[in-house]
């Protein structure tokens, strides 16, 4: 089988003078965005290399890393890609686990609920947040439900709805799901804003936007003096600030389906700025205030309305061969590139990461975007692209990070038969694994590989996570010390199709890419129509509070399996939960 997509209908403006049909699966999951072969190792084989070098702080180590251990299964609901998160929510010295799937759970340090937040009618999706929005004492938690942005204060050993919440992310009169959620104080007054991303596809002009800036009361996040509301984005107004007519050509979005934000400072302000990635191709940087950054002067309108104007970073198509772009976008020569023989870059289910990947002090952005060809279009791979933020004049801004004009690829990504299970998130880990003060980008590419590469661009190793099945997709990776040594290891989860009950296993690699460990989950018997297995990646944290660490695996059909791990301490946390920590920024953050 072959899942395609037709090329026609909506038209993209500033790019090619054609659009796209977005399926049904699309919008209501990513499920079957990856096409290729139905076989997952494509000839290739699970390599090791680099090093096991010290990167963090050494414990007492008690030699190799032991196998974990099961010690329970706390029942729960259907998982999506919400990894738990461990967190002393009332500064009592108890820690507790926090845990979404289509309520959130709060769990005491021996597995006991102590809690449960059902507000909203829908599943939680996306990784949720776990902070102290206003440095008040009170730590928030704060989730995405359908249309909605649920935020509960843990007070008196439970959950109370803040004041001010939930908040509506409905706009044109259609609501979407929230599936992408990230916090960073992006102002710098001292408190956290939430960022949510969500699958509107109502044009800008009929009022759609689809990603959102809140503050901590509930409202949208509106710095003082400015003459334009900040967000949502993109909005249908003209003029300065505004998205209608920016560039000349102005801005469109269109459903960002998975995890698609980050929060991190791209260029020389002391502020920071938000990515989010979208179906229509498109990955866009805006400042805290909702103004889109203007990309590199090399890129330029080719448009005859517009032709020679400037582009923000979302008001073009990614290519992935930088010579088509090059001519496309700064020469205006040749002829106006088409995925009938050109390959364009995907975006819908690509969360971006803010990095500093060579360690010259000056972020870059990340992500995994998926090539597609043909028509209808059909996946080639999923890729890792680098980009160069808006440091300096911004002569740089949205360039290709020298060294990675080629992107690094994977093979073709598996297929399903069908919408379950759904693709594989391919979320970016980015933290340095091999000691080289520089981080390593380690990444499911949704084609049965993990893989790991440098910041020079090569592959260091790769590992084969579907235990010999057709159909498997692996979790993003978490990163820890497992046993004092100073040495991270990686860990991951898998999933697979709901009818194969033995697809979970918890793994932990070396950053050497060495299987420590592959440990299959507990297996009950149960059958989940969404798959099997754990689609969330593993949270690592010291629950219990005996001094070693446990392994927290959320999946689709069973509850939360619970492991820990003998001789494992909490001297090196370096990516314990999705999306680097409970801010879930794209980067390490409040660990």
């Amino acid at each position: 089988m072959t899942n395609t997509r037709t090329f026609g209908g909506r038209f993209l403006r500033g790019a090619i003078a054609s659009g796209r049909v977005v399926t049904l699966a699309s919008i209501l999951t990513y499920a079957a965005l990856g096409c290729g072969d139905d076989t997952s190792t494509k000839g290739n084989q699970s390599t090791t290399g680099g090093t096991r070098n010290v990167t963090c702080d050494v414990g007492k180590s008690p030699g190799e890393v032991q196998a974990p251990e099961y010690r329970m299964t706390l029942p729960g609901q259907t998982s999506w890609f919400a990894s738990p998160v461990v967190r002393d929510l009332d500064g009592d010295g108890q820690r507790e686990l926090i845990a979404a799937y289509y309520s959130v759970f709060v769990y005491d340090s021996q597995g006991n609920e102590l809690a449960e937040a059902d507000g909203g009618d829908g599943r939680v999706y996306a990784p949720h947040i776990v902070a102290d929005l206003e440095n008040d004492g009170i730590v928030d938690i704060v989730y995405g439900s359908d249309h909605e942005v649920w935020a509960y204060e843990w007070k008196n050993k439970t959950l109370s709805v803040k004041a001010g919440w939930p908040a509506s992310t409905t706009t044109g009169n259609n609501p979407p799901e929230v599936r992408g959620m990230a916090a960073g104080d992006i102002d710098g007054d001292g408190m956290l804003e939430i960022v949510v991303t969500t699958t509107q596809t109502v044009s800008a002009a009929d009022g759609g936007s689809q990603v959102f800036a809140f503050r901590s009361d509930g409202k949208l996040h509106q710095p003082a003096g400015i003459g334009f509301a900040a967000w949502p984005r993109y909005n249908s107004k003209t003029g300065p600030g505004n998205d209608a007519d920016r560039n000349g050509m102005g801005h469109e979005g269109y459903g960002c389906y998975g995890l698609n934000v980050a929060i991190g400072n791209i260029d020389d302000d002391p502020q920071l700025e938000i990515l989010a990635t979208y179906d229509n191709h498109h990955i866009q940087a805006f400042d805290h205030d909702g103004v889109a950054i203007d990309a590199a002067p090399y890129f330029t309108n080719r448009a005859n309305e517009w032709d020679g104007q400037r582009l923000t970073w979302g008001q073009f198509i990614r290519w992935a061969d930088p010579k088509v772009e090059g001519d496309h976008y700064n020469l205006h020569t040749g002829e106006w590139p088409h995925p009938s023989f050109a390959e364009w870059l995907q975006w819908t289910a690509s969360p971006p990461n803010v990095v500093d990947i060579d360690g010259d002090g000056k972020n870059e952005v990340i992500g995994l975007p998926n090539i597609e060809k043909n028509e209808p279009y059909e996946t080639q791979a999923y890729a890792i692209m680098v980009l160069e933020g808006a440091h300096g004049d911004g002569s740089r801004s949205a360039m290709r990070k020298p060294g990675w004009e080629t992107l690094p690829r994977g093979d073709k990504p598996i297929i399903v038969d069908g919408w379950y299970p759904p693709g594989g998130v391919p979320a970016a880990t980015t933290v340095d694994i091999q000691g080289d003060k520089k981080p390593e980008i380690v990444a499911p590419f949704n084609d049965g590989f993990i893989r790991a590469y440098g910041a020079d661009a090569k592959e260091i190793w790769r590992y084969d996570y579907t235990h010999g099945k057709s159909v498997m997709y692996a979790t993003e990776v978490t990163v820890a010390d497992l046993n004092q040594d100073g040495s991270p290891e990686l860990v991951l989860a898998t999933y697979g199709d709901p009818n194969a009950l033995d697809s979970g296993y918890l793994v932990v690699l070396a950053a050497d890419g060495t299987v420590l460990h592959d440990v299959p989950l507990h297996n009950t018997g149960e059958q989940n129509g969404n798959g099997n297995g754990a689609p969330a990646a593993p949270a690592i944290g010291d629950l219990d509070g005996d001094g070693q660490v446990e392994i927290f695996v959320q999946t689709f059909e069973h509850g939360l399996d619970v492991f820990t791990v003998p001789g494992s301490a909490e001297n090196c946390m370096m990516w314990t939960t999705a999306r680097g920590g409970p801010l879930r920024m794209g980067q390490p953050n409040g660990n």
